[in-house]
């Protein structure tokens, strides 16, 4: 059984605290030292665009460590995996700040990404082991609006730091909040079961990829999650183009409108929680979807168009309220009916995640369109397939039913 200290209301808020953290990790790594790359660019002797190679190493690590966290994470349960994760990142950060040189700080920020990997792959698979249900499409929309707050929070507080530091305090930040999530893990109590546990070597976790992959429960739902995170990486990966060069903000207008999406993603996952105690989680995704779809046309017809910005918002911001239940709800319906391999599960999700929106990003980034329209037909083309997907039936699943879930994991 699970540990009785989760059974409680005190229990499940520090483990949703806990969770919160960790998923904060990866965003944290990669925003907060954004402001700092003029100042790395002249310390390490190279230009602006070089200094970019440590956030694509980054990315990289992250897409490839979460397939490696997974298995790991279901055969010997979730804190052993998640403390080793930690301990590295902790100590990859501290020598990230310490680095003189350009190849050296693209390879430790590799390392450090691999680290990171460990606390959004547990995270998500100790949710899925505690929770299910609408209880486990709540859990993930909180998780979901803490990972889109971090991106905001964090280059102002990386810009801050640089008032009274230089751009190697934004590692030296990194590592304290490892520290503090290190802290958190070590409390908490492992979450998946002895009898649940998988006994794979290295073949055996790669057939399970292929398992789940064959499976259209996983299938099916965890590309709708890929391409609705892909059409939220469309967003991220335009607004500073659209918003300052097609419109001509100023940075300090830019700030407040990427903030303004952030607050309305996070009151989009604020309402899920809500619905999802009254409305069966794939009902609740298939109509943000619907939804989704008629604001992305008014968006691209405002961008072929050359509306006015506030045209171009309101459809934007439709969008973003959307997508703060399509992503929490359409990961809950990837991990919910596979409690055993949580762990093998989520890491899939994260990295096909990853996947679809590092493939977004490379493609605006070659196209020579507008970036309004650019952004508009990304964001169009993926919310479509997302639908379509989420319309498909969802079939039936091999894996055995959960029997150790908190007997209160509804009251999140």
């Amino acid at each position: 059984m699970l540990p009785a200290t989760l059974g409680t209301r005190g229990g499940r808020v520090r483990l949703l605290a806990t969770t919160a953290s960790l998923v904060a990790v990866g965003p944290m790594s990669l925003d907060l030292y954004l402001p700092a790359f003029p100042s790395m660019a002249r310390d390490l002797g190279v230009s602006a665009g070089d200094v970019q190679l440590t956030f694509s190493a980054f990315m990289l690590g992250l897409a490839v460590g979460q397939l490696v966290y997974g298995p790991l994470s279901d055969r010997f349960g979730r804190r052993p995996p998640l403390l080793v994760g930690l301990v590295l990142y902790v100590i990859a950060s501290l020598l990230c700040a310490v680095a003189t040189t350009l190849p050296a700080l693209v390879g430790l920020r590799v390392l450090q990404a691999l680290g990171a990997c460990a606390a959004l792959v547990v995270s998500r698979a100790v949710v899925r082991d505690c929770f299910e249900g609408p209880g486990l499409a709540r859990a993930f929309s909180i998780n979901t609006s803490v990972a889109m707050a971090a991106p905001v929070l964090a280059p102002t507080l990386g810009a801050l730091i640089l008032r009274f530091g230089s751009w190697h305090s934004t590692f030296v930040v990194c590592a304290v909040f490892g520290v503090v999530c290190l802290v958190l893990a070590a409390t908490l109590p492992e979450t998946h079961p002895l009898h649940h546990r998988t006994d794979h070597g290295l073949v055996d976790a790669v057939r399970e990829y292929g398992s789940l992959v064959r499976q259209r429960r996983f299938l099916v739902p965890g590309l709708v999650s890929a391409f609705a995170s892909a059409t939220l990486f469309g967003y991220i990966s335009s607004s500073s183009a659209v918003y300052m060069g097609d419109y001509g903000v100023d940075a300090q207008q830019f700030g407040l409108l990427f903030a303004l999406g952030a607050v309305v993603f996070v009151s989009g996952s604020l309402l899920n929680m809500r619905l999802v105690r009254r409305h069966p989680v794939h009902r609740l995704l298939r109509t943000y979807l619907v939804v989704q779809v008629v604001a992305v046309a008014l968006l691209l017809t405002s961008a072929l168009t050359a509306a006015p910005l506030w045209m171009l918002l309101l459809p934007l911001l439709v969008t973003k309220a959307c997508l703060g239940g399509t992503l929490p709800n359409a990961s809950a319906e990837t991990v919910a009916p596979f409690p055993r391999r949580a762990g093998s599960a989520a890491a899939l999700m994260g990295t096909a995640q990853m996947a679809m929106g590092a493939t977004v990003a490379a493609v605006l980034a070659w196209s020579t369109a507008s970036a309004a329209v650019e952004m508009s037909v990304s964001m169009t083309l993926t919310s479509v397939v997302a639908l379509a997907l989420a319309l498909l039936p969802l079939g039936s699943t091999s894996e055995p039913s959960p029997v150790d879930v908190l007997e209160s994991s509804e009251q999140v």
